[in-house]
């Protein structure tokens, strides 16, 4: 049984609302450029930076875009989530990337992971860029406080007078600002040298979305019409993830009814039969 996907019938070489998107084709908002520019100076200062943003607005798209920008020649990206956080995790995880087995004490893993930082800045002349992705999670954990305090650890080395030992990235769902504003966190907070948050997209902002991701499937025809835009702009409110949800299911609809194009009528089905979102939504 052949399972047909509507790439072959609109003639794209690549699918263009998923997450495998080649960076260098997606269409960046005056708002995402300013994001990475605070990327960008975390890094080029060795510092501390927050990135926060409504969940479905871009961020993880974001810093796959940032890493990208990164010459891995001269940086050391350490990548992890805070799916299964504790304290002894924010070392286990990166040590085990880096090859070291962690010992068993989190002091000691604390003290395996700065000697390691240590080696790669002063033997390979790389700098350490630590992104942590899911940071909101923190709020559902009883230790918060415990792992924002190692966190800060992070970024002291033996010293903080003495300079942060790497360029930190927390990245997360607004709902981390809540835990952040805390008296106990006041700590971490004077550390956060820079701030930035993930926005909603405009009207206009879709339209180069959608049309950037087009491009890069290898399709050339005009495939979603005014009053479709203007109804997945509407149902999405600018929301990445269910633009990609509605065009792509729009896109599947169009090429089992053998339609040159996607068209209002099957915007809104798919809104009424696929998207769980706006279907939870409607029967509130």
């Amino acid at each position: 049984m052949t399972i047909e996907t509507f790439e072959p019938y609109f003639k794209m070489t690549h699918r263009p609302f998923d997450n495998t998107i080649d960076t260098e084709y997606l269409a960046t908002t005056e708002n995402q450029k300013c994001i990475l520019h605070k990327l960008k100076l975390v890094v080029a200062e060795n510092s501390f930076g927050l990135l926060v943003g409504d969940s479905g607005t871009g961020k993880s798209t974001l810093l796959r875009k940032f890493q990208s920008l990164l010459d891995p020649n001269e940086y050391l990206i350490l990548y992890v989530s805070m799916s299964n956080a504790t304290p002894k995790w924010l070392y286990t995880i990166p040590l085990q990337k880096l090859g070291i087995k962690p010992h068993c004490y989190v002091n000691t893993a604390r003290d395996q992971f700065h000697k390691e930082i240590q080696t790669q800045r002063q033997s390979y002349g790389k700098k350490v860029v630590m992104i942590i992705d899911e940071a909101h999670l923190l709020t559902q954990s009883y230790r918060k406080y415990d792992l924002l305090e190692e966190i800060r650890f992070l970024l002291n080395g033996k010293t903080y007078d003495s300079g942060s030992p790497l360029s930190l990235i927390l990245a997360g769902q607004t709902e981390i600002l809540e835990t952040l504003r805390n008296e106990r966190c006041k700590a971490i907070m004077q550390r956060i040298q820079y701030f930035a948050e993930t926005a909603l997209l405009s009207r206009d902002e879709i339209n180069q979305y959608v049309a950037a991701h087009i491009k890069w499937s290898g399709a050339t025809d005009l495939l979603f019409s005014s009053e479709a835009m203007d109804k997945i702009a509407e149902l999405s409110n600018g929301s990445l993830r269910l633009i990609n949800k509605l065009c792509s299911h729009s896109l599947n609809y169009a090429s089992l009814e053998l339609k040159p194009m996607v068209d209002l009528e099957i915007v809104e089905r798919v809104a009424k039969h696929e998207i769980i979102d706006l279907i939870i939504k409607h029967t509130r």
